[in-house]
């Protein structure tokens, strides 16, 4: 295997990993742009909210599957190969799904979507944990980490023009996802190596963060619920195009959780990270109640404030949750811990979306908040419990905060690098120090 040295310039560093980058923010783009295309072409054909909820949720079983065994397919045939086939049956997916109108159809179409997301996210995504240089790992993952989410804010916009139940959406999102494939054969970067971190089971991570474990879980059902069918809440109040309405809803959800997370871990560093969790579930639960209660009275203007408030808070805290699994894991077993996290918080993606899709079904589009505020105030309550119950980790013990994303186990292995790598540079500093020839 062929690396970059360590001896570029910074510059350098960002170049290695730019075409890979470009690839995934793109990728992004197009799973942004299907959270609008997909509910909404649905809604126009007269599904009930409770099958836009089950086809939503056979995309996150998909996604919970691609997870898992992408590293696998990915060690037998290469990154390159993995990722144009990954994308070219995303691509015929996307266009796939105004084939027909068939529920069956739509789950299938769904499921083979999200398992080709998370198996291209898991390739490029370790691609990027390998080009990076040791000495600005951190920076780097940073910096994938705000282009993929303003990549996921963008996407929507891009189909705002598009009225619903046409095929132009699709062809955008088929398009998007065949133009990702660019970036990445224009790279010549050698491949790397394979995600090799397995995960903790479920009832193993339970058993030393279960904490960790309910705020994943949460985080995984608000999310994967709000994320997916907020396109069918927006309706009762948008004014003119209901695309361009639910692409700037989107974007201050998305904005809030970009400015709120840095802050949150930073936080979390200096206190108890269960009670940061609490705090934070409190802020966006209120949120999601009053987007439930007087989203229909509101300007829009208030509306998409109190969505960048409820993406600050229920987007946000995740990390947190990851952070706390970091804290308690046994030595050298972190990653392991973290990508068995990863797994419970796709699990809830699944069970989010029919949960509130159920709701909505009986009490209508404002069901999907309220779903989202009881949820969240839930988690408030369990996190103070679990926190009047069990010691916080000192201090001194805890891990540094790195923010995170739930996408695939490459960015949890390189998480664990950048904090490995900066410990080894620090170590011959501290001798140096200490050596006798500097007096």
């Amino acid at each position: 295997m062929i690396r970059t040295t360590d001896s570029g310039s910074g510059t350098d560093s960002y170049r290695n990993v730019a075409a890979i980058v470009i690839a995934l923010a793109i990728l992004q783009m197009a799973t942004g742009a299907l959270s609008v295309v997909g509910p909404l072409t649905l809604v126009s054909q007269g599904a009930a909210p409770l099958k836009i909820g089950a086809i939503v949720s056979s995309y996150a079983l998909g996604f919970m599957l691609g997870a898992r065994l992408a590293p696998r397919e990915i060690m037998q045939i290469g990154h390159i190969r993995a990722i144009a086939g990954f994308a070219a049956a995303a691509s015929l997916g996307a266009a796939a799904l105004y084939v027909s109108g068939a529920m069956a159809w739509w789950m299938l179409v769904q499921f083979i979507i999200g398992l080709s997301v998370a198996g291209f996210l898991a390739s490029g995504e370790s691609w990027i944990a390998d080009a990076a240089p040791s000495q600005s790992r951190g920076a780097i993952l940073g910096f994938y980490l705000v282009t993929s989410k303003l990549g996921f804010m963008a996407g929507p916009f891009l189909v705002a023009g598009a009225p619903a139940g046409t095929a132009t959406g699709f062809l955008i999102v088929a398009a998007l996802l065949t133009a990702s494939l660019i970036p990445v054969c224009a790279t010549r970067r050698a491949e790397p190596a394979a995600p090799t971190a397995k995960p903790f089971s479920p009832l193993r991570i339970w058993k030393i963060a279960p904490s960790a474990i309910i705020a994943a879980l949460v985080s995984g059902m608000v999310s994967g619920a709000v994320l997916q069918l907020y396109a069918v809440f927006i309706q009762d109040f948008a004014v003119g195009s209901v695309t361009q309405t639910a692409a700037w809803f989107n974007a201050a959800m998305i904005g809030g959780s970009v400015l709120a997370t840095w802050p949150a871990g930073m936080l979390s560093d200096r206190m108890d990270r269960r009670m940061v969790i609490a705090g934070l579930a409190l802020v966006a639960g209120a949120a999601a109640l009053v987007m439930a209660l007087f989203s229909g009275m509101l300007p829009r203007m208030a509306i998409f404030t109190i969505a960048a408030i409820w993406g600050a808070g229920a987007l946000s805290y995740y990390g947190v949750a990851v952070a706390h699994a970091a804290d308690r894991a046994p030595e050298g077993q972190a990653t392991s811990m973290m990508s068995g996290i990863l797994m419970v918080w796709a699990l809830g993606s699944m069970i989010g979306p029919l949960a509130a899709s159920t709701v909505m079904s009986f009490i209508g589009p404002s069901g999907l908040f309220l779903f989202a505020a009881v949820t969240l105030f839930s988690l408030t309550g369990l996190m103070l419990v679990r926190r009047t119950g069990t010691a916080p980790v000192r201090d001194e013990d805890k891990s540094d905060f790195e923010p995170t994303a739930t996408t695939s186990v490459s960015v949890v292995e390189m998480t664990e690098r950048a904090e490995e790598d900066q410990e080894w540079s620090e170590a011959p500093e501290a001798e140096f120090e200490d050596a006798s020839w500097r007096d």
